[in-house]
Order: structure tokens, then C-alpha cells, then sequence
């Protein structure tokens, strides 16, 4: 630490914590404490950003539509053509549609009474099923032979049923709204 003491002006030694001349401190180095500081915040920025942006990019959705009704689904799941159904025998319509990922199926299907109304409450109801409470709504829950699972439920005039190829995959859907 060469240079000279802030009180006298004096030569100061290289390694010595007193001035020779007046015995004042010599002033600690900081430079290297303040260089470790700025190293370690740069590192915990670089590790935040990596991390949020695995957040953001794992966390992605899409909003899928089916007769009227809106969920959100992860944008892991591809819509499956052949399990796109639309019917319509003059009284009852009936719209289903199919994801898949790398691990699961998703399956939603809406039916409904055009015109004429039903209580959509009661169709869901006789599907049957334990009586639950899932996506904000009361409604049936069954488990299937095949380790697959559904939930019924009852929306304005139209019956909804969510199916999935595994228990986990019901987190995977969100009940947005109804549409129209």
C-alpha cells in the first residue's frame, strides 16, 4: 500500500498500518472487498434471471375454446384432431375435444339443448359420480376402470365434463368462463 498519510504527507511503507512519521492509521485497501461484492451480486442477478426464465418458459399456456367455454391449458398439450367431435341431432349438441403431452390426455366435452334449455345441474347429477367441488364448481367426480378420471359439471344451460388419463392432469386445467 504505497503512498503517503492523509495527515502528515509522509512515504508510507508498503505493508506497514502506521505512518513512520505521525503514527496514523493507514486506510484498509477496499478495493478487493468492494471487486468479491460486485462479483456476488452479479452472480445472484445472473442466477434470478436463469430461474425466472425457466419460470416463464415452463409455465406457458394456451387458451383453448369448446362450444361457449374457455380453459387454460399448458401449451405442452397438442389438440388431437381425431378426438374433435361436434354433433347436433336437432335437439342436443355436443362438442368435445382432446389434448395430449408427452404424459397425459385432457378430454373436454360440452353438451347442451339449444333454445329450449336444460338444468344443467341435474343432467350432471344423473352421469353420477361423488358429489365434489372442482374448478370453482359443484359437480360429479368419477375414477374410471382404466386409471382415468372425470369430473361432470353443470353450467348455465350447458353440462361440461372434464376427462383425464391421470389424476395429476386435472391441475392442468382452469375453467375460464363461459363465452357466449
Amino acid at each position: 500500500m504505497a503512498g503517503h498519510c492523509r495527515k502528515c504527507g509522509a512515504k508510507l511503507k508498503e505493508k506497514g498500518d502506521f505512518c513512520p512519521n505521525c503514527g496514523e492509521k493507514n486506510p484498509t485497501p477496499r478495493k478487493n472487498v468492494i471487486n468479491k461484492y460486485t462479483i456476488l451480486i452479479i452472480i445472484a442477478i445472473v442466477i434470478m434471471a436463469v430461474a425466472a426464465s425457466i419460470f416463464l418458459v415452463g409455465n406457458q399456456t394456451q387458451i383453448v375454446t369448446v362450444d361457449g367455454v374457455k380453459f387454460e391449458i399448458p401449451s405442452s398439450y397438442v389438440n388431437d384432431p381425431s378426438r374433435t367431435d361436434i354433433s347436433y341431432d336437432g335437439n342436443v349438441k355436443s362438442s368435445a375435444m382432446g389434448w395430449s403431452n408427452d404424459e397425459n390426455y385432457i378430454e373436454i366435452g360440452i353438451t347442451r339443448t339449444p333454445g329450449s334449455g336444460i338444468n344443467s345441474k341435474e343432467v350432471a347429477s344423473q352421469v353420477g359420480g361423488s358429489p365434489t367441488k372442482m374448478f370453482g364448481h359443484d359437480g360429479y367426480y368419477q375414477k374410471y376402470d382404466e386409471e382415468s378420471y372425470s369430473f361432470v359439471f353443470g353450467m348455465k344451460d350447458k353440462v361440461c365434463m372434464i376427462y383425464v388419463s391421470d389424476y395429476d392432469a386435472f391441475s392442468d386445467v382452469k375453467v375460464i368462463e363461459e363465452v357466449d
